[in-house]
């Protein structure tokens, strides 16, 4: 895959989970998304590629045991972090809606 297509599906993704941000439809943070898993409100979770390995296994771990979707996305957490309105850096968002969750899910899936 070419690193332009990548850099679109990128874009793409964070622009629906800004989307999603403004819906009022997303938790964003490494314990509240791992909160709304074991919940059952975060039907997906997006973690930056290039977020800490401690963040990413908590998360990744939450969704394997409670049977969520977790995908990365090839960004940084800072980055991440703005296209979601907030400051500093967010290692992962969760997705509480079922349309934005397979909206995201095909764009980063191809």
């Amino acid at each position: 895959m070419s690193e332009t297509i990548k850099t679109a599906q990128t874009a793409r993704v964070l622009s629906m989970l800004g989307l999603c941000k403004k819906a009022g439809r997303l938790v964003s943070g490494v314990p509240p998304v791992c909160d709304g898993i074991r919940d059952g409100r975060v039907r997906l979770a997006v973690y930056a590629a290039g977020a800490a390995e401690n963040s990413v296994k908590r998360v990744c771990d939450k969704a394997k045991t409670y049977e969520c979707l977790a995908l990365a996305v090839d960004t940084t957490p800072e980055a991440l972090a703005k296209s979601v309105g907030k400051t500093g850096a967010v290692a992962a968002v969760g997705v509480a809606d079922d349309g934005f969750a397979r909206a995201i899910a095909k764009i980063i899936n191809g």
